[in-house]
Protein backbone atom coordinates (compact mmCIF):
# COMPACT_ATOMS: atom_id res chain seq x y z
CA UNK A 1 0.00 0.00 0.00
CA UNK A 2 0.78 2.44 -1.73
CA UNK A 3 0.08 4.57 2.42
CA UNK A 4 -0.71 8.09 0.42
CA UNK A 5 -2.43 5.43 -2.01
CA UNK A 6 -5.64 5.33 0.58
CA UNK A 7 -6.20 8.52 0.13
CA UNK A 8 -6.93 7.56 -3.80
CA UNK A 9 -9.35 5.00 -2.57
CA UNK A 10 -11.72 7.11 -0.74
CA UNK A 11 -12.36 9.98 -2.91
CA UNK A 12 -13.36 7.44 -5.48
CA UNK A 13 -11.03 9.23 -8.06
CA UNK A 14 -7.57 9.14 -9.44
CA UNK A 15 -5.73 12.49 -8.17
CA UNK A 16 -4.07 15.43 -10.77
CA UNK A 17 -0.58 16.89 -12.16
CA UNK A 18 2.57 15.56 -13.28
CA UNK A 19 6.42 16.64 -15.27
CA UNK A 20 9.27 15.49 -15.73
CA UNK A 21 10.30 11.38 -15.26
CA UNK A 22 12.58 10.40 -12.71
CA UNK A 23 16.22 11.16 -13.60
CA UNK A 24 18.73 8.40 -13.54
CA UNK A 25 21.28 8.31 -10.81
CA UNK A 26 25.00 7.65 -11.10
CA UNK A 27 26.48 8.09 -7.83
CA UNK A 28 24.09 8.29 -4.99
CA UNK A 29 23.95 4.82 -3.13
CA UNK A 30 26.88 5.12 -2.08
CA UNK A 31 26.57 3.32 1.31
CA UNK A 32 23.99 0.69 -0.52
CA UNK A 33 27.35 0.00 -2.67
CA UNK A 34 29.35 -0.18 0.56
CA UNK A 35 26.30 -2.89 1.91
CA UNK A 36 26.74 -4.81 -1.09
CA UNK A 37 23.13 -4.01 -2.24
CA UNK A 38 21.69 -3.15 -5.12
CA UNK A 39 19.46 0.37 -5.24
CA UNK A 40 15.85 -0.51 -5.88
CA UNK A 41 15.84 0.53 -9.68
CA UNK A 42 19.24 -1.43 -10.56
CA UNK A 43 17.21 -4.42 -8.43
CA UNK A 44 14.57 -4.14 -10.89
CA UNK A 45 16.18 -3.69 -14.03
CA UNK A 46 18.51 -7.16 -12.19
CA UNK A 47 15.49 -8.87 -11.24
CA UNK A 48 13.46 -8.56 -14.63
CA UNK A 49 16.39 -9.17 -16.49
CA UNK A 50 16.83 -12.85 -14.87
CA UNK A 51 12.75 -13.68 -14.27
CA UNK A 52 11.86 -16.89 -15.14
CA UNK A 53 8.11 -16.73 -14.34
CA UNK A 54 6.80 -12.97 -15.77
CA UNK A 55 7.19 -11.15 -18.84
CA UNK A 56 6.35 -7.49 -18.88
CA UNK A 57 4.53 -7.57 -21.51
CA UNK A 58 4.51 -4.07 -24.09
CA UNK A 59 1.77 -3.92 -25.29
CA UNK A 60 -0.15 -4.46 -21.92
CA UNK A 61 2.21 -0.92 -20.92
CA UNK A 62 1.02 0.25 -23.68
CA UNK A 63 -2.39 -0.32 -22.84
CA UNK A 64 -1.55 1.24 -19.12
CA UNK A 65 0.07 3.93 -20.47
CA UNK A 66 -2.50 5.23 -22.73
CA UNK A 67 -5.66 4.29 -19.97
CA UNK A 68 -3.36 7.04 -17.48
CA UNK A 69 -2.62 9.37 -20.04
CA UNK A 70 -6.15 9.84 -20.57
CA UNK A 71 -6.88 10.35 -16.80
CA UNK A 72 -4.13 12.58 -16.71
CA UNK A 73 -5.24 14.97 -19.13
CA UNK A 74 -8.94 14.91 -17.34
CA UNK A 75 -7.21 15.97 -13.87
CA UNK A 76 -5.75 13.22 -12.48
CA UNK A 77 -2.96 12.49 -9.95
CA UNK A 78 -2.54 15.99 -8.46
CA UNK A 79 0.38 15.37 -6.21
CA UNK A 80 -1.42 18.35 -4.18
CA UNK A 81 -4.50 16.11 -3.58
CA UNK A 82 -3.16 13.41 -2.09
CA UNK A 83 -3.37 13.81 1.86
CA UNK A 84 -6.20 16.42 2.01
CA UNK A 85 -9.16 14.34 -0.15
CA UNK A 86 -10.11 12.78 3.20
CA UNK A 87 -9.66 13.39 6.99
CA UNK A 88 -8.15 9.71 7.60
CA UNK A 89 -4.37 11.61 6.16
CA UNK A 90 -2.80 14.48 8.14
CA UNK A 91 -4.48 17.74 7.34
CA UNK A 92 -1.67 20.42 8.23
CA UNK A 93 1.56 20.00 6.91
CA UNK A 94 3.31 20.70 9.87
CA UNK A 95 6.02 19.28 12.44
CA UNK A 96 2.97 17.14 13.66
CA UNK A 97 1.77 15.85 10.73
CA UNK A 98 5.15 14.78 9.54
CA UNK A 99 5.67 12.84 12.93
CA UNK A 100 2.09 11.27 11.80
CA UNK A 101 3.70 10.26 8.76
CA UNK A 102 6.70 8.46 10.65
CA UNK A 103 4.66 6.84 12.62
CA UNK A 104 2.29 5.32 10.25
CA UNK A 105 4.67 4.14 7.93
CA UNK A 106 6.66 2.65 10.32
CA UNK A 107 3.58 0.30 10.92
CA UNK A 108 2.59 0.36 7.00
CA UNK A 109 2.83 -3.50 6.17
CA UNK A 110 1.01 -6.83 6.35
CA UNK A 111 -2.55 -6.13 6.42
CA UNK A 112 -3.77 -8.69 3.97
CA UNK A 113 -5.64 -11.83 5.78
CA UNK A 114 -6.51 -15.09 4.26
CA UNK A 115 -10.47 -15.50 2.85
CA UNK A 116 -11.00 -18.07 5.93
CA UNK A 117 -9.81 -15.50 8.25
CA UNK A 118 -11.50 -12.26 9.59
CA UNK A 119 -10.56 -8.69 8.06
CA UNK A 120 -9.23 -6.16 9.72
CA UNK A 121 -11.38 -3.18 9.31
CA UNK A 122 -12.10 -0.18 11.32
CA UNK A 123 -15.04 2.03 11.59
CA UNK A 124 -14.23 5.44 12.27
CA UNK A 125 -16.07 9.02 12.37
CA UNK A 126 -19.43 6.52 10.70
CA UNK A 127 -16.78 4.94 7.60
CA UNK A 128 -15.12 1.46 7.67
CA UNK A 129 -11.62 1.38 6.66
CA UNK A 130 -9.90 -2.17 4.96
CA UNK A 131 -5.87 -2.90 5.02
CA UNK A 132 -3.43 0.25 5.74
CA UNK A 133 -6.86 2.68 5.53
CA UNK A 134 -7.86 0.90 9.10
CA UNK A 135 -4.10 2.03 10.92
CA UNK A 136 -5.19 5.49 9.96
CA UNK A 137 -8.15 5.20 11.31
CA UNK A 138 -6.56 3.73 14.31
CA UNK A 139 -4.12 6.47 14.58
CA UNK A 140 -6.36 9.27 14.54
CA UNK A 141 -8.97 7.56 16.57
CA UNK A 142 -6.43 7.31 19.59
CA UNK A 143 -5.19 10.47 18.77
CA UNK A 144 -8.50 12.02 19.42
CA UNK A 145 -8.32 10.63 22.86
CA UNK A 146 -5.61 12.25 23.90
CA UNK A 147 -3.25 9.81 23.56
CA UNK A 148 0.04 10.39 22.22
CA UNK A 149 0.53 8.00 19.99
CA UNK A 150 2.79 9.44 17.43
CA UNK A 151 5.18 10.89 19.87
CA UNK A 152 8.64 8.85 20.15
CA UNK A 153 8.90 8.58 23.98
CA UNK A 154 5.27 7.51 23.75
CA UNK A 155 5.81 4.68 21.27
CA UNK A 156 9.08 3.56 21.89
CA UNK A 157 7.42 1.85 25.78
CA UNK A 158 4.36 0.94 24.37
CA UNK A 159 3.57 -2.48 25.39
CA UNK A 160 2.24 -5.94 22.67
CA UNK A 161 -1.27 -5.25 25.17
CA UNK A 162 -1.36 -1.31 24.47
CA UNK A 163 -0.58 -1.36 20.96
CA UNK A 164 -2.85 -4.11 20.36
CA UNK A 165 -5.62 -1.63 22.33
CA UNK A 166 -4.44 1.09 20.25
CA UNK A 167 -5.06 -0.37 16.74
CA UNK A 168 -7.91 -2.97 17.75
CA UNK A 169 -10.25 -3.56 14.61
CA UNK A 170 -13.94 -3.81 14.64
CA UNK A 171 -15.72 -7.30 16.29
CA UNK A 172 -12.23 -7.16 18.04
CA UNK A 173 -10.41 -8.49 15.16
CA UNK A 174 -6.52 -7.91 15.76
CA UNK A 175 -4.38 -6.38 12.96
CA UNK A 176 -1.49 -8.54 12.08
CA UNK A 177 2.11 -9.21 13.30
CA UNK A 178 1.34 -6.77 16.70
CA UNK A 179 4.73 -8.22 18.30
CA UNK A 180 6.78 -6.89 15.13
CA UNK A 181 4.81 -3.57 15.14
CA UNK A 182 6.49 -3.27 18.61
CA UNK A 183 9.80 -3.86 18.03
CA UNK A 184 9.35 -1.91 15.04
CA UNK A 185 8.63 1.08 16.89
CA UNK A 186 10.77 0.17 19.64
CA UNK A 187 13.82 0.35 17.29
CA UNK A 188 12.57 3.43 15.52
CA UNK A 189 12.72 5.75 18.72
CA UNK A 190 15.89 4.04 19.80
CA UNK A 191 17.25 5.41 17.21
CA UNK A 192 15.64 8.35 16.57
CA UNK A 193 16.68 9.25 20.37
CA UNK A 194 20.48 8.07 19.99
CA UNK A 195 21.32 9.71 16.41
CA UNK A 196 18.35 12.47 15.66
CA UNK A 197 17.65 14.32 18.88
CA UNK A 198 14.60 12.20 19.49
CA UNK A 199 13.40 14.08 16.35
CA UNK A 200 11.47 12.94 13.12
CA UNK A 201 12.27 16.24 11.87
CA UNK A 202 15.76 16.22 12.79
CA UNK A 203 16.20 12.62 10.74
CA UNK A 204 14.47 14.17 7.58
CA UNK A 205 16.29 18.31 7.95
CA UNK A 206 19.49 15.79 8.08
CA UNK A 207 18.71 14.88 4.36
CA UNK A 208 19.11 18.04 3.22
CA UNK A 209 16.77 18.32 1.05
CA UNK A 210 17.85 14.87 -1.29
CA UNK A 211 15.21 12.30 -1.09
CA UNK A 212 18.20 9.41 -1.98
CA UNK A 213 20.05 10.79 0.82
CA UNK A 214 17.10 10.53 3.41
CA UNK A 215 16.31 6.99 1.98
CA UNK A 216 20.17 6.11 2.71
CA UNK A 217 20.04 7.10 6.45
CA UNK A 218 16.40 5.37 7.17
CA UNK A 219 17.95 1.55 5.32
CA UNK A 220 21.16 2.13 7.36
CA UNK A 221 20.31 3.43 10.33
CA UNK A 222 16.51 1.50 11.01
CA UNK A 223 16.85 -2.40 10.54
CA UNK A 224 12.87 -2.11 10.19
CA UNK A 225 13.16 0.18 7.11
CA UNK A 226 16.12 -2.09 5.40
CA UNK A 227 13.50 -4.36 2.84
CA UNK A 228 16.51 -6.23 0.46
CA UNK A 229 17.01 -10.07 0.42
CA UNK A 230 19.63 -12.02 -1.86
CA UNK A 231 18.94 -12.98 -5.44
CA UNK A 232 22.06 -14.85 -6.02
CA UNK A 233 24.69 -15.76 -4.57
CA UNK A 234 26.57 -12.75 -4.82
CA UNK A 235 23.67 -9.97 -5.38
CA UNK A 236 21.49 -8.33 -2.82
CA UNK A 237 18.97 -6.29 -3.72
CA UNK A 238 17.31 -3.92 -2.34
CA UNK A 239 12.66 -2.48 -2.82
CA UNK A 240 12.44 -0.39 0.26
CA UNK A 241 9.01 -0.01 -0.13
CA UNK A 242 8.28 1.65 3.22
CA UNK A 243 11.16 4.03 3.74
CA UNK A 244 10.53 5.10 -0.31
CA UNK A 245 6.32 5.85 1.03
CA UNK A 246 7.62 7.57 3.89
CA UNK A 247 10.00 10.31 1.98
CA UNK A 248 7.22 10.26 -0.98
CA UNK A 249 4.25 10.84 2.02
CA UNK A 250 6.23 13.86 3.33
CA UNK A 251 6.44 15.07 -0.88
CA UNK A 252 2.67 14.83 -0.94
CA UNK A 253 1.72 16.32 2.34
CA UNK A 254 4.25 19.44 2.44
CA UNK A 255 3.28 19.48 -1.62
CA UNK A 256 6.94 19.43 -2.43
CA UNK A 257 7.86 22.19 -0.08
CA UNK A 258 9.48 22.87 3.35
CA UNK A 259 10.02 19.24 4.99
CA UNK A 260 8.56 17.59 1.79
CA UNK A 261 11.13 19.53 -0.54
CA UNK A 262 13.19 16.67 -2.43
CA UNK A 263 14.93 17.80 -5.57
CA UNK A 264 15.60 14.56 -6.78
CA UNK A 265 12.09 12.78 -5.90
CA UNK A 266 11.80 11.32 -8.91
CA UNK A 267 14.40 8.86 -8.23
CA UNK A 268 12.26 6.81 -5.92
CA UNK A 269 10.90 3.96 -7.51
CA UNK A 270 6.99 2.74 -7.08
CA UNK A 271 6.36 0.60 -3.79
CA UNK A 272 6.81 -3.21 -4.39
CA UNK A 273 3.93 -4.63 -2.45
CA UNK A 274 1.57 -7.36 -3.68
CA UNK A 275 -1.79 -5.29 -4.94
CA UNK A 276 0.64 -3.23 -7.65
CA UNK A 277 1.02 -6.42 -9.41
CA UNK A 278 -3.07 -7.50 -9.86
CA UNK A 279 -3.00 -3.72 -11.79
CA UNK A 280 -0.56 -4.57 -13.85
CA UNK A 281 -2.12 -7.91 -14.79
CA UNK A 282 -5.35 -6.16 -15.26
CA UNK A 283 -3.66 -4.04 -18.13
CA UNK A 284 -1.76 -7.03 -19.34
CA UNK A 285 1.36 -5.55 -18.90
CA UNK A 286 2.27 -8.88 -16.67
CA UNK A 287 2.52 -11.97 -18.50
CA UNK A 288 3.05 -15.10 -15.59
CA UNK A 289 4.24 -18.45 -15.94
CA UNK A 290 1.73 -21.60 -15.69
CA UNK A 291 3.96 -22.68 -12.51
CA UNK A 292 3.63 -18.98 -10.68
CA UNK A 293 -0.45 -18.87 -11.21
CA UNK A 294 -0.97 -22.53 -10.22
CA UNK A 295 1.61 -21.44 -7.17
CA UNK A 296 -0.65 -18.11 -6.23
CA UNK A 297 -3.97 -20.13 -6.86
CA UNK A 298 -2.87 -22.86 -3.75
CA UNK A 299 -3.56 -19.28 -2.05
CA UNK A 300 -0.32 -20.61 0.34
CA UNK A 301 1.81 -18.01 2.18
CA UNK A 302 5.55 -17.18 0.28
CA UNK A 303 8.28 -16.64 2.42
CA UNK A 304 9.96 -13.56 2.25
CA UNK A 305 12.91 -13.73 0.00
CA UNK A 306 11.26 -16.37 -1.87
CA UNK A 307 12.16 -16.65 -6.33
CA UNK A 308 8.56 -15.85 -6.95
CA UNK A 309 8.00 -12.92 -4.63
CA UNK A 310 11.56 -11.49 -5.84
CA UNK A 311 10.38 -11.61 -9.20
CA UNK A 312 7.07 -10.21 -8.49
CA UNK A 313 8.59 -6.90 -6.81
CA UNK A 314 11.27 -6.80 -8.82
CA UNK A 315 9.20 -6.78 -11.82
CA UNK A 316 6.66 -4.53 -10.66
CA UNK A 317 9.64 -1.66 -10.37
CA UNK A 318 10.52 -2.55 -14.19
CA UNK A 319 7.00 -2.66 -15.17
CA UNK A 320 6.26 1.30 -13.78
CA UNK A 321 9.46 2.45 -15.08
CA UNK A 322 8.70 1.94 -18.43
CA UNK A 323 4.86 2.78 -18.20
CA UNK A 324 6.42 6.04 -17.34
CA UNK A 325 8.34 6.43 -19.88
CA UNK A 326 5.17 5.71 -22.51
CA UNK A 327 3.52 8.52 -20.36
CA UNK A 328 5.90 10.69 -20.99
CA UNK A 329 5.90 9.95 -24.70
CA UNK A 330 2.29 11.14 -25.02
CA UNK A 331 3.20 14.76 -25.16
CA UNK A 332 1.15 15.95 -22.23
CA UNK A 333 0.84 19.39 -21.00
CA UNK A 334 4.42 19.77 -20.10
CA UNK A 335 2.80 21.50 -16.76
CA UNK A 336 1.71 17.26 -15.93
CA UNK A 337 4.11 15.67 -13.77
CA UNK A 338 4.97 11.99 -13.98
CA UNK A 339 7.03 9.87 -11.85
CA UNK A 340 6.67 6.41 -10.85
CA UNK A 341 5.28 7.33 -7.22
CA UNK A 342 2.37 8.96 -8.97
CA UNK A 343 1.74 5.83 -11.29
CA UNK A 344 2.06 3.62 -8.48
CA UNK A 345 -0.55 5.36 -6.47
CA UNK A 346 -2.89 5.17 -9.87
CA UNK A 347 -2.29 1.42 -9.64
CA UNK A 348 -3.19 0.91 -6.28
CA UNK A 349 -5.91 3.38 -6.34
CA UNK A 350 -7.29 1.36 -9.68
CA UNK A 351 -6.58 -2.08 -8.11
CA UNK A 352 -9.61 -0.98 -5.55
CA UNK A 353 -11.64 1.26 -7.45
CA UNK A 354 -11.93 -2.44 -9.97
CA UNK A 355 -12.25 -4.34 -6.74
CA UNK A 356 -14.76 -7.16 -8.32
CA UNK A 357 -12.81 -7.45 -11.28
CA UNK A 358 -9.41 -8.19 -10.03
CA UNK A 359 -10.60 -11.06 -7.89
CA UNK A 360 -9.79 -13.34 -11.05
CA UNK A 361 -5.90 -11.82 -10.60
CA UNK A 362 -4.19 -13.59 -7.85
CA UNK A 363 -1.67 -11.57 -5.79
CA UNK A 364 1.15 -13.40 -3.71
CA UNK A 365 0.59 -13.15 -0.23
CA UNK A 366 3.81 -12.92 2.18
CA UNK A 367 3.93 -11.76 5.88
CA UNK A 368 7.00 -9.82 5.96
CA UNK A 369 7.58 -6.12 8.04
CA UNK A 370 8.56 -4.80 5.36
CA UNK A 371 5.49 -4.29 2.95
Amino acid sequence: MPSLRGALVDARTIPKSIGPCFTPITDIMTKLVLQGCLSPRESGELVAKNAQNIVIDHDGVKKCAEFLADRLKQGGLRMEDLFKKTEIHPQSADEAGAKWVFFADVLNFSFWHQEDQPQYAITYKGNRYTGYLSLCAAINRTLDQGIPLTDPDFFGTITEDQLDGYLKGDQGVSCPLIPDRVRCLQEASNILKSKYENSVKNLILSAKGSAQSLLTKLTSDFECFNDSAEFDADRRVSFFKRAQIFISDLWCLFEGQDLGKFEDIDSLTMFADYRVPQSLQYFGAFKYSEALLDQLNTNEELAFGHPFEMEIRGCSIKAVDVIVEEVRKKQLDPTIRVNAILVDYFLWGFRREKAKEMEKFPYHKTRSIYY
